[in-house]
């Protein structure tokens, strides 16, 4: 994977977990990370795996803000609070 791929890998972790999606993340020996569930499951995935798990998660995410089942925390948001 690529280093900006990477970048963009960390930074949709990282509003993955400031939008309690899940708990946390790190990166992991070998090029690898660990995401950590709401379970507390410690989560050991390849870059590849770990961007597709992220692009899943984050379409989910997405489908229950269209849906108005949830409301997301990200600043700049004012017409959904």
């Amino acid at each position: 994977m690529s280093a900006a791929g990477r970048q963009n890998l960390d930074a949709m972790l990282d509003v993955l977990v400031y939008e309690n999606v899940l708990v946390a993340w790190r990166h992991a020996p070998l090029g690898g990370y660990l995401i950590v569930s709401h379970e507390g499951e410690e989560i050991r995935l390849t870059a590849q795996q770990a961007d597709m798990w992220s692009r899943g998660a984050f379409a989910v995410y997405l489908a229950l803000v269209d849906a108005r089942r949830i409301s997301p925390r990200i600043p700049g948001d004012g017409a959904r609070h």
